[in-house]
Order: C-alpha cells, then sequence, then structure tokens
C-alpha cells in the first residue's frame, strides 16, 4: 500500500511538473532544446514572473489610493498575460520580446518618476540589463541601455520628479546610476562570453555532427551517413550499388599505406563525378567498400551504369609520388523498394558483391 502511494504521489508530481513547463515552453513539445525554443522559454519567464510582480503591486496600489501607478502596473500585467496567449499561439518570440522590454523601459521609467510604492522604485531598475542583453544581443542592447541610462538622468536631474520627496540624501541618484551602470557593465560581460560560448559550442556540434556522418579521409559519408540519409529520404525505391576494390591489401602491402589512402581519395572523387543524379549518394561503406545509392533507374540501367564505372576505374592510372597501378572494382546490386526494405537491400547487395568476387572479381553481380 505504501508502495502504491509513493507512486501514486510521484505520478502528480510528475503530471505538476509536465504542466508547469509546458506553460513555460508555451505548449512547445520539441524534444530538442533549439534556439528558438530556448528564446520562448525565457521570454515567457520574464512575462510570467512580470505578471506575478506588477499585478499584486498594481492591486496594493489602487487599494493605497495610488491611481495612476496601480493602473500602469495593471496594464502591464494584462500586457503581458497577452504576450503569454500570442507566444502560445505563434511562438513568434522576437515579436513577443518588444511586448516584454519596450513596456518595461516605460514602467521603469515611470516608477523611477514617481517614487513607486514608498520611494522605491528605483531598485526595480536593475532588472533592465539582463532581459535587454538577453533579447537584443549586446550591440542594440547595449544601445537602448545608453538611451534609458540617459532617460534616467534626464527624469532624475532635470525633471521635476517626485524623488526628492522621499527624504533621501542627495548622493543616492548619483549612487543609482553608478550601481545601474555597473549592473549595464557586468550583464554586458556575461552575456558576450555566454554569446561566445554559444557560438563555440554550435561550431563544436557542427563537427561533431559532420565527424559522425562522414568518413574524414574520402570526405564521403560514412555507413551511419547514407543509412540516415537513405531512410530520410523521399524517393520512392533506390538501386544500391556495393563495390568493393580487388585485392586492395596488396596496395598497402607493396605501396604503403599513404598510397592506399590517396587511391581510396581518388575512388572516391571519380564516385562523386560519375553520380547521374543530385539525389544520388555514394559512402565509404568500410575499409575498401563504397556504397552507391541510386534513384529513378531501372536494372538494367543501374546494371549498365555499374560497368561504366568498372571500366573507368578499370583503366584509370592512379599515380601518387613515383607510383603508378592500376585497381579493378567488384560489384554486388540490389533493389530497395516497396518490397525489399533497406536491410534486406544491403543483405542482397553484399551477397551479390561476394558472389562476384567468388566469380573471379573484377565484375557485376545482380542476381
Amino acid at each position: 500500500m505504501t508502495k502504491l502511494n509513493n507512486k501514486t504521489n510521484t505520478e502528480i508530481n510528475n503530471k505538476e511538473k509536465t504542466s508547469f513547463l509546458t506553460f513555460l515552453y508555451v505548449g512547445n513539445t520539441d524534444t530538442v532544446f533549439s534556439e528558438d525554443t530556448r528564446r520562448v522559454f525565457i521570454i515567457n519567464l520574464f512575462a510570467s514572473v512580470g505578471v506575478l510582480f506588477t499585478l499584486p503591486l498594481g492591486v496594493v496600489s489602487i487599494w493605497q489610493g495610488k491611481l495612476l501607478l496601480g493602473v500602469s502596473l495593471l496594464v502591464i500585467a494584462i500586457l503581458y498575460s497577452l504576450n503569454h496567449i500570442y507566444l502560445r499561439r505563434t511562438h513568434n518570440h522576437k515579436l513577443c520580446g518588444y511586448f516584454v522590454i519596450y513596456p518595461l523601459y516605460v514602467l521603469m521609467i515611470y516608477l523611477v518618476y514617481s517614487g513607486g510604492v514608498n520611494g522605491t522604485g528605483h531598485v526595480w531598475i536593475y532588472c533592465i540589463p539582463a532581459v535587454a542583453l538577453f533579447l537584443h544581443g549586446m550591440k542594440r542592447g547595449l544601445i537602448e541601455l545608453t538611451l534609458f541610462t540617459l532617460a534616467l538622468i534626464l527624469v532624475m536631474y532635470f525633471m521635476d520628479s517626485r524623488f526628492s520627496e522621499f527624504g533621501y540624501h542627495e548622493t543616492l541618484k548619483s549612487r543609482i546610476l553608478f550601481s545601474f551602470i555597473v549592473v549595464v557593465f557586468l550583464s554586458g560581460i556575461y552575456e558576450y562570453s555566454m554569446s561566445r560560448f554559444n557560438q563555440e559550442l554550435k561550431e563544436t556540434t557542427t563537427k561533431l555532427k559532420l565527424y559522425a556522418y562522414t568518413d574524414p579521409l574520402t570526405k564521403l559519408l560514412n555507413r551511419r551517413g547514407i543509412l540516415q540519409r537513405l531512410e530520410i529520404s523521399t524517393q520512392q525505391s533506390f538501386h544500391l550499388l556495393l563495390a568493393d576494390v580487388d585485392f586492395f591489401k596488396r596496395i598497402n602491402d607493396e605501396y604503403g599505406h599513404d598510397v592506399g589512402d590517396y587511391a581510396l581519395t581518388q575512388l572516391a572523387k571519380i564516385f562523386q563525378e560519375s553520380l547521374p543524379k543530385k539525389d544520388d549518394l555514394v559512402s565509404r561503406w568500410g575499409g575498401e567498400e563504397f556504397l552507391i545509392a541510386v534513384c529513378g533507374m531501372d536494372e538494367y540501367e543501374v546494371f549498365e551504369f555499374a560497368e561504366i564505372l568498372r571500366h573507368r576505374v578499370e583503366s584509370y592510372e592512379f599515380s601518387h609520388l613515383d607510383q603508378r597501378f592500376h585497381m579493378t572494382l567488384s560489384f554486388g546490386l540490389a533493389g530497395m523498394n516497396s518490397s525489399t526494405s533497406l536491410r534486406e537491400a544491403i543483405t542482397l547487395a553484399d551477397n551479390r558483391l561476394y558472389q562476384a568476387k567468388r566469380s573471379g572479381r573484377n565484375q557485376t553481380c545482380r542476381a
């Protein structure tokens, strides 16, 4: 019974957590935490926090008879609530970001001008730098913060505000400005370091994806890369050509592995240059094996294409430094379609490749 109750409590907590995250993600169910998802999350978090603070403060201000201040806070709360609804429906984080930051600028200037509740209006301005730099980046964010700082100077020193009515020390104005500038400076450093980190992270992620799906020697797709491309392809059918270099070990043994690597890179170029269509694919399947996938051909045309490739490689003179040599290929062919899965087609092509090798090499087997 205790275990059952614990399980029920855990399920309830998980549901509550899921509901809370769904609210912050405004219904976004993407499994990948992309940049757009992150911005939607943060903007909605800003807006939600804004409502939580401005709504009760607005009610309290009206209750205390400060009608203009109370109405201003309630307008911001309503605007941020509408912002959440619009963000949920459109996920347009750029426009919603404007509706977060610009009303916030206006509200902060008004709080400094009016003194806010019991002269505490100026304490809220320190949330501005982080929000502005996140939403608009370093360049635009710093420009807006400079203009906001100038607006603060204008309000505190040159306008008939209520700031001096609360009995503050005469140096408080300058301390507010200097401390705000320090917060801007620190926020700028943090935003700059985070932007550099995110940029380097993106570049590293791109490189890792490239390495994960690309053969480093030939720059072709590797086994994982071509399987992934074939699985997501919109083409209805492919013919697979599994090619293997005949007696490749002899080349490595006689000329060295550098020459063997050169031969593989030259083969990769020949295969790439020979592809009939842009949707056709070629990969280094492993070692000296290559998998080619072509579409829009019947079985006879695929066989002819394989023979053209085979003869082209057979007649090609490979030349590296002072070494000159020739190579031949064996091919196994198979079709991938609605009745033959990708894995089945690869197995068929592999069996036919070994049949071509057992039959004497330097030939194409299609059945």
